[in-house]
């Protein structure tokens, strides 16, 4: 095994932000092909139904720092980004999608701070802006009211977004695809097993370009 893998979510991450090489190889890696390696590592899906991206091609990959709130309290989050460190992913799960708990300016104050992305298992506002900002936004729903700063949630708990419990410091990774959450402690292996995956695919994909039918490359039974 390629020993700079064999790190920490931490360190991985840190590489991640510092590295251009290894930065490319992450950011090359989709969401499907990070759940395919999870199917030996743990015995459910941990995909967060119902979320995607405010814009095509955005990105994120960090660990999460949680916010538990209201769709009526959007100052929860506030208090949860004062918690979190560059290169980290705020996570907010609201109690419905009837008002927004993240908008521009939580957007602005977000990126300015160098966080990787935000993910609402909930309802979102100011979605041009946003997109002008391209500040990783993943959400379930879009709504153009919000309610007030009451800061009456909980931060860094336990989640639980439909049937996946994230927890503080998982590893959050999204793109097209939707929103996928890794427990921190099997993230490396996991990263592993998708990098062979990836060049896996990639062998299959030059087969295809060489004339082979899919079927007789992978052989279904």
């Amino acid at each position: 095994m390629d020993e700079k893998m064999e790190i920490s979510p931490e360190g991985l991450l840190k590489r991640f932000s510092h590295q251009t090489d290894f930065k490319r190889e992450l950011i090359k890696l989709s969401t499907p092909q990070l759940t395919d390696a999870l199917k030996n590592l743990i015995n459910y899906v941990p995909v967060i139904q119902g979320v995607k991206p405010l814009k095509e091609d955005f990105k994120i990959l960090g660990k999460a720092i949680t916010a538990e709130t209201s769709a009526d309290d959007w100052g929860t989050a506030l208090n949860a980004m004062d918690l979190a460190d560059e290169g980290d992913v705020l996570f907010i799960s609201a109690d419905s999608d009837d008002s927004a708990v993240w908008g521009e300016l939580t957007s602005k104050s977000a990126q300015r701070k160098g966080l990787a992305g935000t993910v609402v298992f909930g309802a979102v506002r100011d979605v041009n802006a946003i997109r002008k900002l391209n500040y990783p936004v993943f959400s379930k729903a879009i709504v153009p009211n919000a309610g007030a700063p009451l800061a009456e949630g909980e931060v860094n708990v336990p989640l639980k977004c439909g049937d996946v419990i994230v927890n503080p410091y998982d590893m959050v990774v999204g793109d097209d695809c939707g929103v996928v959450v890794v427990p921190g402690a099997i993230f490396s292996e996991a990263l592993n097993r998708a990098l062979l995956i990836k060049k896996d695919e990639q062998e299959i994909i030059n087969k295809i370009d060489s004339g082979y039918s899919l079927s007789s490359i992978i052989n279904p039974k």
